[in-house]
């Protein structure tokens, strides 16, 4: 994009202040992406003053015309660096905002949820899941998603995150599932008339405590209500979106706008779907170059 779209905010019955890029280019769907943890790299100017100037893949996506777009980070949470669009000790202040945002954005814009995709990574999948499922949305594009916050806070080095939003602290206790699972509760308890919005999944299978424990069983489940499910499994990558090119995403979602079905072998094959491996961020790549020096000086 040649010029940077003006940040908006919204702001809460208790004066929070919720950030977000709205980019509307007169198109006739709405895809909505959410941010997520901004990492170490954060450390990195331009980032670290300000989480609220970072919106994941608004320089990616935004200037596709094709779609208007909404951009939200979620900005508060330990080191201010996000809840999983939730909130904080059980008062879930970040979704009653998004649901808030998400809900006016649609209306003004004319979008119904039929015309509108929710799509995001890691945290933001966690986000265009939760989101989607509530609003009834007509596709999720999830890329590594964080389905269950209780693993998550186990196995991804979330615990302060997750303890941040559940009332007690406990980030395993089962008597805070109804905050650490409420994507996996609300498609298990999916009663409506309607099946579950379609949904394209891209997780790799070497993504501990990820894919196995939290992807594949999400997709079972969502296809026993009798939705949609299309999974981009990869065999290496860990917790990346480096798979999750410009061209891939967009595709995916056209095809869940259009209910057509997703060619997942292509996009594992087709070289237009390739695109070129996403470079670490100057911070990632600083860090690894010290802990290679350390090593060296060590074993001298």
């Amino acid at each position: 994009m040649s010029d940077a779209p003006p940040i908006d905010a919204l702001v809460d019955d208790d004066g929070r202040t919720f950030n977000y890029v709205r980019v509307d280019h007169g198109a006739d769907n709405l895809v909505v992406h959410f941010s997520a943890f901004f990492g170490e790299w954060g450390n990195a100017k331009p980032y670290r003053d300000t989480f609220q100037g970072y919106y994941h893949r608004l320089k990616m996506l935004g200037g596709e015309t094709e779609h208007d777009w909404l951009f939200a980070c979620d900005q508060y949470g330990a080191e201010a660096n996000g809840t999983y669009y939730t909130g904080e000790a059980g008062d879930f202040f970040v979704e009653r905002a998004m649901l808030t945002l998400l809900e006016r954005t649609m209306h003004d814009l004319g979008h119904p949820p039929e015309r509108t995709v929710f799509m995001g990574s890691s945290m933001g999948a966690t986000a265009a899941l939760k989101f989607g499922l509530l609003l009834g949305v007509r596709g999720i594009v999830a890329v590594a998603p964080h389905i269950d916050l209780d693993i998550c806070a186990a196995q991804q080095n979330r615990e302060r995150h997750v303890a941040f939003i559940v009332p007690d602290g406990d980030t395993q206790a089962a008597h805070n599932y109804v905050f650490t699972r409420q994507i996996r509760n609300l498609v298990e308890q999916w009663d409506q008339p309607t099946v579950p919005p379609a949904l394209f999944v891209q997780s790799c299978e070497d993504d501990v405590g990820v894919f196995h424990e939290q992807v594949l069983p999400l997709v079972a489940t969502w296809k026993e209500k009798g939705g949609a499910v299309y999974l981009d499994a990869r065999p290496q990558g860990g917790h990346t979106s480096d798979w999750a090119t410009k061209p891939l995403l967009l595709d995916a979602a056209a095809a869940l706008l259009a209910g057509r079905a997703i060619d997942v072998a292509r996009y594992q094959t087709d070289p237009v779907f390739a695109g070129t491996p996403v470079k670490p961020p100057l911070s990632h790549r600083l860090r690894r170059r010290a802990s290679l020096m350390r090593k060296r000086l060590l074993r001298r």
